[in-house]
């Protein structure tokens, strides 16, 4: 008669062990628990960095690329990391007055869904122009000034990414401004149409799609000295899911 009880208990407890281990298994393959969790779009993997476009306004955020990876299936490796990703950054709550803005004790990282990494195409344009007519380029304390407000396709954060990315690569300080804004903040000279401490930067869209778009770029110190390339014969478009540009007529005065 105590055997079927015996049974039974065996079964109970077997069970239950499956049970916890089950759990276990399923906590180990989530993200920590964290007092807060931001989101944003990866823009840039430089040597054990990240560049964080913010989704909750214009910020920028830099992290380690060392911490914990996880994506739908559970833990990731840190090479699974691409720019264009959106990912949730597990943190303690207090973000660290930096720019790009710093959090306080991140925990993870938690790839949620990839999309087009429009930041790095546009900087790759820039690379382009930078390397035209190099004798109007900035140097030294000179500033990059940049026109964006045409890029429609870029949120506000992935516009100050774009600024931020170049700044640095190019070894200037990278600011944002209108040619009125800029003129009414003493950098360009609007009455004799010169940028006096740099370089003046502007893009502008047409035929904008969600595959393609037709666009133009300039860099400009002066009315007779400025380089660009013209809209209507530049395009951009995927046909392979990644965004590749053509570069058109180009004019220099």
């Amino acid at each position: 008669m105590k055997r079927p009880a015996a049974l039974a208990l065996t079964l109970f407890l077997l069970l239950s062990c499956m049970a916890c281990a089950g759990a276990e298994s399923s906590s180990a393959d989530a993200p920590p628990q964290t007092d807060a969790v931001l989101t944003g779009k990866i823009v840039s993997l430089g040597e054990g960095t990240v560049l964080l476009a913010g989704t909750d306004g214009a910020e920028l955020y830099t992290l380690s690329s060392g911490l914990p990876v996880y994506d739908d299936s559970g833990v990731a490796d840190a090479g699974a990391l691409r720019a264009g990703q959106m990912v949730g950054i597990g943190f303690g709550g207090d973000v660290m007055e930096s720019y790009p803005a710093q959090l306080e004790n991140p925990a993870y990282i938690r790839v949620t869904a990839q999309e087009d990494n429009l930041v790095g195409f546009y900087l790759s344009i820039l690379r382009e122009l930078w390397t035209r007519d190099e004798a109007l380029n900035p140097a030294g304390d000179e500033v990059l000034a940049f026109d964006l407000s045409a890029l429609e396709n870029l949120t506000e954060s992935e516009k100050g990414a774009l600024i931020y990315l170049a700044g640095c690569e190019f070894g200037v300080q990278g600011i944002a401004g209108t040619f009125d804004s800029l003129s009414a903040e003493g950098y360009i000279d609007a009455e004799n149409l010169y940028f006096k401490n740099g370089l003046f930067v502007s893009f502008t869209l047409s035929d904008l799609t969600e595959d393609s778009f037709d666009f133009s770029v300039s860099k400009w110190r002066g009315g007779l000295a400025a380089y660009g390339f013209n809209g209507s014969a530049c395009c951009a478009d995927r046909p392979t899911g990644e965004w590749n540009y053509t570069l058109g007529a180009e004019w220099i005065s």
